[in-house]
C-alpha cells in the first residue's frame, strides 16, 4: 500500500471516528462531572468543581485497594439485583457536613473521625441527584456507550467497613471514577470514588456482503496502532541502562509542539496536538505527515492541561524536566 492510500485509509477512519465522537459527545466521565456539580448546587447550595476524573475498569479482587478504609462508604442499589459502591472520602464529607450545618465549608483540613449514619442521611439526597443526572444525561442515547452501566443506580445503605462492601459487590469487573472535587470555592479538596458493574463491549456486527466479509470491511475494520512521539533523545547505552522510576530526562519545550503520530514501523502519519477531553487524554489531528511542510511549518503551542498554558511565552529553548517512563 502506498503512502497516499495509507494516509487515505487513516484519513477515512479518523473521520468515522470524529463522527461516533460527535455523536456522543457526552460520555460517562462528562456526565458525572456536570451531574455532581449541579446536583451539589441544587441539593445543598454548595459549590462544587471537579478538577480531576479518571475513569477505569476495576476487578473485584482489586476493590480493597482502591476504596480505602477512611470516610463514607454506601452501598448502591440498581436494576435487577444489581450493586454498585461509593466513597466519599473524609473532606468531601467534612465539607458536606459543613454546608448543612453552619452554611460554609470552612478553610482548614478536616480531621479523620468515625463516620455515622447522620452522615449517610446527609449524602443521600447528592448521592441520587447526581445519579439521576447521570441517567438523564445519558438518556435518548440509542448508542449508550460500552463504559457507561446500566441506568438506575440510587443511595442504599451505608456499609460498616470495607469487608462487607467487598462481600455485597457480585459483580466480576466494575467501571471505576475517581473524581477530585474542589469544594466551597477551594476551601476543601474532597475525593468521590464511584463503582458501578461494568458493561461488556457489545461485538459489532461483521460487514457482510454477497454472504461473506468484504475485504473493505475487514480493511477498515482492522485495529490501527498510533503512538504520539514528542521527542527522540541520543543517550549513551551506560545511561539508558542506569534508567530507573524517577528519573528525569531534558526536552526543549518546543519538542511539544513537534508531536507526530508514528505508525508501524516509525512510519510518520501526521502531526499532532496534545490536550485532554472529557477527563481523557487526547491528541488533535493536524493533518498529514510531509517532510517538506513540516520544515517550515508553525504549529500550535498544545495544551497540556489546565494551568499551565502559560508555558507557551516561555523561553522555547530552556529545557523542561519530564519524567521518565516506567520500564514495562
Amino acid at each position: 500500500m502506498g503512502r497516499q492510500e495509507g494516509h487515505s485509509v487513516i484519513h477515512r477512519k479518523a473521520a468515522d471516528a470524529r463522527k461516533v465522537f460527535d455523536a456522543r459527545a457526552m460520555s460517562p466521565s462528562r456526565a458525572l462531572r456536570l451531574s455532581l456539580a449541579r446536583a451539589a448546587d441544587a441539593v445543598l447550595d454548595l459549590a462544587a468543581t471537579v478538577a480531576t476524573l479518571e475513569q477505569s475498569v476495576l476487578a473485584h479482587g482489586a476493590i480493597a485497594r482502591e476504596m480505602g478504609e477512611d470516610g463514607l462508604l454506601l452501598l448502591l442499589d440498581g436494576p435487577d439485583a444489581r450493586r454498585g459502591a461509593l466513597r466519599f472520602d473524609t473532606q468531601f464529607m467534612a465539607a458536606l457536613v459543613e454546608v448543612q450545618t453552619i452554611g460554609t465549608v470552612e478553610r482548614a483540613e478536616a480531621a479523620p473521625r468515625n463516620v455515622t449514619r447522620t452522615d449517610a442521611a446527609i449524602a443521600a439526597p447528592l448521592v441520587d441527584s447526581m445519579l439521576e443526572r447521570v441517567d438523564a444525561f445519558l438518556a435518548g442515547r440509542a448508542d449508550r456507550p460500552d463504559s457507561a452501566a446500566p441506568p438506575g443506580f440510587r443511595f442504599g445503605d451505608m456499609v460498616e467497613d470495607l469487608r462487607t462492601l467487598t462481600l455485597a459487590l457480585d459483580a466480576p469487573d466494575f467501571d471505576l471514577f475517581r473524581v477530585t472535587v474542589d469544594l466551597g470555592e477551594g476551601a476543601k479538596t474532597g475525593v468521590m470514588t464511584l463503582l458501578l458493574p461494568h458493561e461488556p463491549a457489545k461485538r459489532a456486527a461483521p460487514d457482510v456482503a454477497q454472504g461473506g466479509t468484504t475485504l473493505r470491511g475487514n480493511a477498515l475494520g482492522a485495529p490501527v496502532v498510533l503512538d504520539a512521539v514528542i521527542a527522540r533523545l541520543s543517550l549513551p547505552l551506560r545511561d539508558v541502562c542506569a534508567l530507573m522510576p524517577g528519573t528525569v530526562l531534558n526536552l526543549s519545550r518546543r519538542s511539544i509542539d513537534d508531536t507526530t503520530l508514528m505508525a508501524a514501523g516509525s512510519h510518520p502519519v501526521a502531526p499532532a496536538q496534545l490536550g485532554q477531553t472529557g477527563g481523557w487524554r487526547a491528541v488533535r489531528l493536524l493533518g498529514p505527515s510531509d517532510p517538506a511542510d513540516e520544515a517550515g511549518a508553525s504549529r500550535p503551542a498544545a495544551q497540556i492541561g489546565a494551568g499551565q498554558a502559560e508555558a507557551a511565552t516561555e523561553d522555547p529553548a530552556q529545557p523542561a524536566p519530564v519524567p521518565a517512563l516506567r520500564e514495562s
